[in-house]
């Protein structure tokens, strides 16, 4: 009866010990997600220069779909709103793969497509990042700035584009 009774005592504090064990795990797994947590004050520390488009590309710009979801999806990150790179992985690629080959042919430029790849590597990257499990925020927070630089240079390229073709230069005979 003896040994029943330390048998019974000791599976119970086995078993209590488990749950305090799991309860601090818990505890400490929520407060890496609290710390992970980007806000969009966070964001707003971002040092960056943001370039947006002139007026010039309002004809160009709304026939481009791919370009218009990639933007909304960088608008949306500068809300801290990371939902995009939580999407279907066909969803993004897809929209990706759209940006690539859709560029409108009166803006079709060696450099422009090569604004267009950079962009796609930042965008990739960020999606890499916020796919892990355990990763420090100053790395998504990272990223993001690249995400968001890489969109800035492709604006800043489009409407440098845009400019030098409405340039009327006559040349002198």
């Amino acid at each position: 009866m003896k040994h029943l009774f330390i048998i019974l005592l000791l599976c119970a504090l086995s078993v209590s010990c488990k749950d305090k064990t799991d309860q601090s795990l818990v505890a400490e797994q929520s407060q890496q997600s609290d710390s992970l947590n980007i806000k969009k004050e966070d964001i707003n520390k971002i040092n960056y220069v943001d370039i947006g488009l002139d007026a010039k590309t309002n004809s160009i710009m709304p026939t481009w779909q791919a370009y218009q979801t990639l933007s909304d999806a960088v608008q949306s990150l500068k809300q801290a709103d990371y939902s995009f790179f939580n999407t279907d992985i066909e969803v993004f690629s897809t929209a990706i793969k759209d940006l690539e080959q859709t560029i409108p042919p009166s803006i079709k430029t060696q450099s422009i497509e090569a604004r267009v790849l950079a962009f796609k590597t930042k965008l990739l990257n960020l999606k890499d990042l916020n796919s892990l499990d355990f990763i420090d925020k100053k790395d998504i927070l990272f990223a993001t700035k690249e995400v968001f630089v890489a969109f800035s240079n492709l604006n800043l390229q489009i409407n440098k584009k845009l400019e030098k073709a409405s340039q009327n230069i006559e040349r002198p005979y």
